[in-house]
This record gives C-alpha cells, structure tokens and sequence, in this order.
C-alpha cells in the first residue's frame, strides 16, 4: 500500500477510538495538542479537494469541504468539538474553504442525534436517516438521486471524524484575550497555536485560532497562513452551533422534481452481469469478461463492454487491498484493465471511454480500431493496402469470422506481491473472440459514446465516483503530440459533447499512423563509411 493508503488507513482507524473527555474550558485547551501540517502533503490535498467541491466531482466534490479537515491536518486540536458534539442534541456546522485565488467553498452539516443528518454545498445535498444514504445534484438536467445502504458515516462517525489523535511536538499554545468575544449572546475565549518557527520550511508558517464557550464547547477554528508580507491568510474555518432547531423536513429525502432514485449496489452489478456475458476467459486467476460489442461503420472496430475480477481462489489466496478513496468510497483492488488512449500492437489503438469500479470489480467501456497507415503527399493523406498478415497472436482484423469479433483483453494486479522481479507490476492478456449479438448493427462512434454515458448515468455517474474519459477542446499536446485525457462527469455535458472528446483522442492517435519514407540522402551510410559531403 502506497503512503498515502497507510495515512488515510490510520486515520479512518483512528477515527474509532473513544471519544477524550473534558473539564473547564482552560483545562481542556491544556489537553489539546496543536495542529501541525504534514510537510507538502496536506497543502496539496486541501488545495486538489477544494478544486474538486469547485468543479462539482460528484460524491469526491460534495465530501471535499468535510475531508479536508480529515486528511488536510492532523485534527487532535478538535477534541472539545467531540464533547460538545456528545453533549448535544442537534449540531449546524459551517465548513469553509478558502482557496489560492480567494475563492469561498462552503458546506452546511446539520446533524440530530439519533435522526440523521443532512449535507448542503452549492451541487450537491446528501441526507442520511441511519439506514440509507441518498445524495442528489442541486442543479442538472438528468438529476439522478442515489441510495446507499446503511453507509454510517454522517450518522455514526460525523463527531469523531474531528478528531483524528495526533501528537507533534513543539507547538505552541497560549491564551489570546484579544480574541474574545460573543458569539450567539455568549462569552467564548480566544485561544492560539502556532508553529515553532522553522518547523515548516519552505512553506507559509499555520496557525490555528480556536474560540471555546464558558460550557466547554468550541464554536469556531480558524486555519491561517502566514505570508511574506507578515500577514495571516485563512486557509478555512469551522463554525459550530450546537442544538439549533433542525426541523424534520430538513432531514427527509426530498430530491429534485423528476429526479430517477437509483440503489448504487444494485445498479452496479444488475447493468452488465457476469452471467450473462458474451465471453468469459480465465487468466492467472482473473475472470474477463465481454458484456457487450457493437461494430463500428466501416470497418473501423468495435466498441466494447468489458469487466475484470478475480477468482474465488485467487481471492483466498490474494486478499485484495481495501484503499479509502475518501472517507464513503474504499476502492477494493484486484486488478485494473488500464483503460485509455493507446496503440496495442502493431495494428490497433485502445480509446477509452469510461470505467467503474464497486466490490473488486472493475468494468471498462472502450473502442478497439484498426490503425489506417497513411502517406502525406502534396498536404493530403494517402492511404497504404492494408494487409492481411498478422503480427503473433495478434489477428489481421478484428471482424475475420462472421458473426464474431476479436478482442484483445488484458488486466494488470493490483496486488505489490505479483510484480516481477524488476518490479513491474504482473499482468495477463489474450485476444478472445466473442460473438456479436443480433440487434448490435455497425453504427457510429457517437450512438456508442451516448450508449457508454447512459450506461453511466444508470450507475449513478459522478455520485457514484464515475466519469467519463476524452480529450477536452482545450487540452494542450504534450512533446509527443498526444493530448492529456480529462474525466467528465456524465451529467455535465451532452452526448454530443462526449463523442467529440472521444473522437479527438482518436485523431491524437491517428497522427502516429503517418508513414515517413527515408530517403537516400537520409539512410545512414554502412559501418566505418562517412556519410559524403553536399
């Protein structure tokens, strides 16, 4: 597991462990340990989160706000917020994030003991009843409203995810009557903690300022960083108010109007399941699977649904990692397809265009399309025979059988033990052939893009952590000439939209079929000759 994987494990464990108790409000600013960041890592994390709650992620977006606190910095200093959270019977916190460009990302939690809770930003609203949880977009054309069983996350663990147990060293802490002052009518004491200078290098020097009620509550925390010019910047803030009247409308599940209701789990495995796919082939203890394929207009490849799973066996004897993905999605590995842009052999190119990932399994949706050589002569391609020979085990065309298709399946471990001696990770691959069903016609690369982002859609699309894969218009080529591929939620643009950023990628990859002839004044001269002078 990398670092990261171990951090957040320890976190999430952490976040189990019995609630500190408290006294009087100096004596439980005493306890509390100061706040340090980890050096690099939780500037970057909280600056990439609150870029994903600005761009709306789906589910990664809507948790962002509340992550941050989780894996930005260690959370020791909010031990009071767990005893006014025990305490109380209803809870308000305002989360807010202040990014790079001053930019306000906010989130709202309301919590009821024993009734639920409820999450609000500007895209997404998530209420949890103890049961389920159902999470909705506040604004989309195709709104889809998805149902978790049972998560517990809001309702169990929403005090504790404030208190990760942290211990550094050398901060420190001192009363800051400056600070004091009245909130909601009453007396809250200003306390400070700050960084031995020279504890960060290299980066703005935080502080935390925290103001504690006379009840041993703390209402708010304030995050900042010191500049160059001396002055504080606030990085975010938590603001608490404890039992506020929460009316029970605000709890209910009342989605948009219109809105389809989706269970995640059984959408996930009802859309394409193994039973009934059009092939399945073992490899190294990994079940690969076609679910669906469609020929492509011109002989030009086909679009394919495929999944990836391990074995019972290979299980048994390979228990998959468990990763946090963050603190309601772990990603359990097995082995990935490693869906995206690329040529495959000498004679095709891979285009992704979506995958999803539940339970160790992973589906991939992808094209698979013949590479077309071509010369460039007064400005124009002109295209080369092609050829029936084939290269090993890789077919000449993908449609040599009637009635059948050739598909190059492939899928790497996830799992460190596999890799090879010089540390590359194992993998298997095979070309299958797999039958094309009667009502999959020769159609186009958009009616296949909209049927791969509807599938989407059915599994709950960025809610569920699923985006689509293509090459953005405004992408920039790389020095290969390749430009970069961007996930979009499935719910933010149109069919049309999609087919376009499918089809870019597809020409980047076009651009490697140009044939460059080698003329004589070009060949290098044989061994032990110079090349002779103009």
């Amino acid at each position: 597991m990398t670092d990261d994987g171990r951090d957040v494990e320890d976190r999430l464990a952490r976040l189990r462990e019995a609630w500190p108790a408290g006294s009087m409000v100096d004596d439980v600013m005493a306890r509390i340990d100061a706040v340090e960041p980890r050096p690099g890592r939780g500037r970057r994390r909280a600056r990439r989160l609150a870029g994903l709650a600005a761009s709306g992620l789906g589910l990664a977006g809507v948790l962002a706000l509340a992550w941050l606190i989780l894996a930005a910095r260690p959370t020791t200093l909010l031990a009071a917020v767990q005893k006014g959270l025990e305490r109380a019977g209803s809870a308000h916190l305002v989360m807010t994030s202040h990014d790079d460009q001053g930019r306000e990302h906010r989130a709202d939690v309301w919590y009821v003991k024993g009734a639920g809770v409820r999450m609000e930003t500007p895209d997404r609203t998530i209420v949890e009843d103890g049961d389920s949880q159902w999470s909705w977009p506040t604004n989309a054309t195709e709104p889809v409203a998805t149902r978790r069983r049972g998560p517990g996350f809001f309702s169990i663990q929403l005090p504790r995810m404030l208190a990760l147990q942290e211990n550094p060293d050398g901060w420190r802490r001192e009363r800051s009557p400056g600070l004091d002052r009245e909130i909601d009518g009453r007396p809250a004491l200003g306390f400070t903690f700050s960084a031995p200078s020279g504890q960060t290098p290299g980066r703005p020097a935080p502080r935390a300022l925290v103001m504690a009620d006379v009840d041993e509550r703390v209402r708010e925390i304030a995050f900042e960083e010191r500049q160059d010019d001396g002055t504080w910047r606030r990085a975010r803030e938590i603001r608490i108010e404890y039992d506020p009247p929460t009316p029970p409308e605000k709890l209910a599940f009342r989605p948009p109007t219109g809105a389809k209701v989706l269970d995640l789990d059984e959408a996930f495995h009802a859309l394409h399941p193994l039973d009934r796919a059009l092939r399945r082939v073992e490899l190294g203890g990994l079940i690969l699977a076609v679910h669906d394929v469609q020929p492509l207009e011109g002989r030009q490849g086909f679009y394919v649904v495929s999944s990836v799973r391990g074995t019972p066996e290979f299980l048994a004897k390979h228990p998959p990692r468990r990763r946090p993905l963050n603190p309601e999605t772990v990603i359990v590995e097995v082995a990935t397809q490693n869906i995206g842009n690329m040529t495959y052999g000498g004679r095709y190119v891979l285009i992704g265009l979506a995958t999803a990932e539940r339970d160790g399994v992973e589906y991939a949706w992808w094209l698979v399309v013949p590479r077309r050589l071509y010369l460039v002569k007064d400005g124009r391609r002109e295209y080369l025979p092609e050829s029936d020979d084939g290269l090993g085990d890789e077919p000449a065309r993908l449609d040599a059988a009637p009635g059948k298709a050739r598909v190059p399946l492939k899928a790497t471990y996830r799992d460190p033990a596999l890799r090879d001696p010089d540390g590359r990770p194992g993998a298997v691959s095979a070309w299958a052939e797999v039958p094309i069903p009667a009502d999959r016609p020769p159609t186009t690369i958009e009616a296949v893009a909209a049927r791969a982002r509807r599938d989407l859609m059915q599994l709950g699309g960025g809610d569920a952590g699923y985006s689509l894969l293509g090459v953005a218009a405004d992408a920039q080529a790389d020095g290969s000439g390749l430009r970069s591929i961007s996930g979009f939620l499935p719910e933010t643009l149109t069919d049309a939209d999609f087919a376009a950023a499918v089809r870019r990628g597809l020409d980047d990859l076009r651009g490697f079929d140009e044939v460059h002839i080698i003329t004589p004044e070009e060949m290098l001269p044989p061994l032990g000759k110079e090349k002779p002078k103009e």
